[in-house]
């Protein structure tokens, strides 16, 4: 799959992408395990994120609004993030090219951590669609690849569906249970700011 040089054919590319059925069961399917990861994790914690905002120090930050430390985290959220680097190199560019205007908005950084969330969630959906076109483009280019396309397009609905009933029922689920788990961190430093 080759990237396009110049602005129309980079649209052009991710209209195309957008029309791939496949491309969008993988971005479905990333959509769930991101939004169970982050039901896995902490419970919200805006006291955290008031400590941090008041010049408090922390090894860990504050992700969707729950306290993050990479090494604390379950695997399915490590692993989550190791597939999604590319996402979030691109989003730490954006930011770094949108820092001036950044400046001068003034958010807490509780409020700004689901921002942050959904921003990478955005530029993640892309990067799933661009692999689901490129997984579709290596299917068709295979012999059965015709008929597991035809086959695949009869259940795409289904799919789709499934996937998301799935990701509404879990969702709640896990996240209960993490709020009854709670903080899940006590090895993480944390001092007062001067």
């Amino acid at each position: 799959m080759r990237l396009p040089t110049t602005i129309p054919s980079l649209f052009e590319f991710f209209r195309s992408c957008t029309r791939s059925r496949l491309a969008w069961v993988f971005a479905c399917l990333h959509l769930a395990w991101f939004l169970l990861a982050i039901a896995n994790m902490s419970p919200p914690s805006p006291a955290f994120a008031d400590f941090l905002d008041q010049g408090g120090w922390s090894s860990a930050t504050i992700f969707a609004g729950r306290p993050f430390h990479f090494h604390y985290e379950c695997i399915f959220l490590k692993l989550l993030l190791w597939v999604d680097v590319p996402s979030l190199l691109m989003e730490a560019l954006l930011g770094l090219l949108s820092f001036p205007v950044l400046m001068y908005v003034h958010l807490s950084s509780y409020l700004a951590s689901y921002f942050g969330a959904g921003f990478l969630l955005l530029i993640a959906t892309c990067q799933w669609l661009m692999l689901g076109k490129a997984a579709r483009n290596w299917v068709k280019s295979k012999q059965l690849g015709g008929l597991l396309e035809r086959t695949f397009s009869r259940y795409f609905a289904v799919t789709i569906v499934a996937i998301l009933l799935l990701t509404i029922v879990f969702v709640p689920l896990v996240n209960r249970r993490s709020q009854r788990l709670g903080f899940r961190h006590p090895a993480i430093s944390w001092t007062r700011g001067r």
